[in-house]
């Protein structure tokens, strides 16, 4: 029997271990997944602030309406009280 088989066997088995370790470290998965939970919860957080945000602005909406209406009533009141002062001036 060849005395370099066992030899080889040996060699390429240290190859196989080393390309293994090579491969593992590089490949960072565990990382990639951990940075991408990190974003994913970050990403909720700008969610949650957005809802907030839309909330505020939806009363500001409403108040703005509002206004808006008060607006509109006074313009009616003033078209009403000229119309009457011109009267009262004949």
């Amino acid at each position: 029997m060849d005395t370099r088989l066992p030899l080889k066997i040996q060699e390429n088995i240290n190859d196989l271990g080393s390309l293994a370790r090579h491969i593992a470290k590089s490949s960072k998965s565990s990382e990639h997944i951990l940075q991408s939970a990190r974003i994913f919860a970050a990403q909720e957080q700008t969610i949650l602030n957005s809802e907030k945000n839309l909330e505020k602005i939806q009363i500001q909406v409403s108040h703005l309406e509002f206004q808006e209406e008060a607006i509109e009533r006074s313009f009616e009141v003033f078209d009403t009280l000229q119309d009457q002062l011109q009267t009262l001036q004949r």
